[in-house]
Formats: C-alpha cells, structure tokens, sequence
C-alpha cells in the first residue's frame, strides 16, 4: 500500500485530485490511502506526529506555509528524502529553486487525468516497494515506520518490541508474521525472538550479532549455518534469500 497526500488550500481542486489518483491506482490494481490538507502548517503539524508518505502532491502557492517551506521542512528538518513530491501549480512557469527539493515532477492545474496516472505509474515504476512503510497498531492507533529505520525486532511473549533509530516502540504481533511480510527484504532471523535488519548489523561473531546501536542478539544454534551463508552471500552481492 503506498500512502499519498494531496496539499492544497482549495476543496475542489483536492477533491477532483484525489479521484484521479484514485482512478489511477484502481486501474493499475495499487491499494493506496489518501489525506488531503487544505494549509502546510496542518501537514506539516501532522509530519511531526511520526506520520509518514510514499508521495505527496503539493501546491506550490500555498498561502502562508507555501510549498516551499513544506518541502524544506520535509528534506531540511525531517532529513526525509524518500518521500517523493510532486509539485502541482496554477502558473506556467517553474521558480529553479524548487529542483533542489528534488520532485519527482510537475503539474500544472487544471490537472489532466492522464497525467495523474502518468505521475503515479512513475512512482511505481521506479520506486516500487522500495519505499515500503512498516504499519502497526497500539492501543487502536495506526503507526507507521520507515524500513529503513528499523534496527531489529524482538519479541517478548506476545509483544514485540521495535527498536528503531530514534529508539523503541511497542505493539502486539507474531514475528513469524512480520517476518514473512519482510522475507524480500534485508531482514534476517537468527533467533526465534529476533529479527534483525542486515543493514544495521556492525559485526558478526560466532553466537552473536552486535547492531549498530551495540545491541548484542543472540544467533542459536540452529541458525547459525544458515546465517554464516547469509552472510556470505549478502556481502558477494547475491539476492536475499527466505528462511
């Protein structure tokens, strides 16, 4: 699922944009959710509740919190460079400080139906799940997390414990399930109670991993073959395989 906002202070203009891209992604069989923000300072207030998007449409001439200052707070003051933007403007022409935001294109209103489906099969063509976010549920709040923020989970009965860059959070799950979402990616399980992002991992040692964070996870013995090859192969450049 790929989460997309639109951000624009007309209601009409948001409205026919998200049919569009509904249109879109219904035809190309993508399963995507849809906010829509009529101010920046709303958007932006919500981006520092740790919510996060795939793709963001955003009117340049925003009042007040304009496009600019929205883009600069999401590559500038969040560090965000995955979140892809896509410009949307009533004038011709394109002020050249927008391209050090680096979007992934510009639309001119009125929208063209096309060109909406033309923008997200982009998106899909190059990205496709690389930008994958990792949703959970607390306490009937959603959460979403970048993968790329993920060090490792653990489980602790039927809690798991997430522990990411900017420290740990909690839901309840299966780490059989969370595994076998992840399986295509560079997550490995080298015990029953964790599993660990390939890219976090500092060193390897006989019985043990320690991640980037000095965390120390066990590899049992069972694993331990199947982790040494892993390891092998990742590092020669071959693909991922499952357990």
């Amino acid at each position: 699922m790929i989460r997309i906002a639109i951000v624009d202070d007309e209601n009409t203009i948001c409205s026919v944009l998200e049919d569009y891209i509904e249109s879109a992604c219904d035809c190309m069989q993508i399963e995507a959710e849809i906010n829509i923000f009529t101010t920046g300072e709303g958007f932006i207030r919500y981006l520092k509740q740790d919510n996060i998007y795939h793709l963001v449409f955003l009117d340049i001439e925003l009042s007040c919190c304009n496009g600019i200052d929205v883009s600069r707070h999401i590559r500038d003051e969040l560090g965000d460079n995955s979140t892809q933007i896509v410009f949307i403007s009533g004038k011709n022409g394109y002020d050249r400080q927008m391209f050090e935001f680096c979007p992934l294109h510009f639309i001119p209103k009125p929208f063209d139906k096309e060109k909406i489906a033309e923008v997200i099969s982009k998106y899909i063509r190059i990205y496709g799940n690389k930008n994958e976010i990792f949703q959970y549920r607390f306490n009937h709040i959603n959460y979403w997390l970048k993968f790329s923020d993920i060090i490792y989970f653990e489980s602790e009965d039927r809690k798991i414990v997430l522990n990411t860059t900017s420290g740990k959070q909690e839901f309840y799950g299966s780490l059989y399930k969370i595994q076998e979402q992840l399986k295509h990616r560079s997550f490995i399980m080298p015990h029953k109670s964790y599993l660990v992002n390939y890219q976090f991992i500092r060193l390897f040692r006989h019985d043990a991993i320690i991640m980037s964070n000095n965390d120390e996870i066990p590899i049992s013995k069972s694993k331990r073959k199947e982790v040494a090859k892993l390891q092998i192969l990742i590092e020669n450049g071959g693909k991922r395989f499952e357990y």
